[in-house]
């Protein structure tokens, strides 16, 4: 897999369903998960590639970003995933100093 050169953005994407698990979501993708980071519907952070590696999530950002799935709707987010995606962005701005904003990409149920 090849290492992402710059950190440009994080990505933060949600499925639009939060009946979907971390299982499911690496079964529809082969057994690999594109996204960098996965927050369930619990707020469990979890890892899909590492974070030096290429994603495969958004073909426009996928050499230049960090990409989030965050399992669910934007706009019912349990309060435990809203704050692990806050915790999380605020780690990812401390560890890749070079990000410049977010985008988030929003799936229509």
């Amino acid at each position: 897999m090849k290492k992402r050169s710059s950190t440009q953005f994080a990505i933060v994407s949600f499925t639009g369903d939060s009946s979907l698990t971390y299982e499911d979501l690496k079964k529809s993708n082969n057994g690999e998960i594109g996204f960098h980071f996965i927050i369930d519907s619990q707020g469990q952070i979890l890892m899909g590639r590492h974070s030096s590696k290429v994603g495969a999530y958004s073909s426009e950002f996928n050499e230049t970003s960090l990409g989030i799935c965050v399992i669910g709707s934007r706009h019912e987010m349990e309060d435990a995933q809203s704050i692990a995606l806050t915790l999380l962005l605020e780690n990812l701005k401390t560890e890749f100093p070079e990000i410049e904003s977010m985008k988030y990409i929003y799936k229509e149920s």
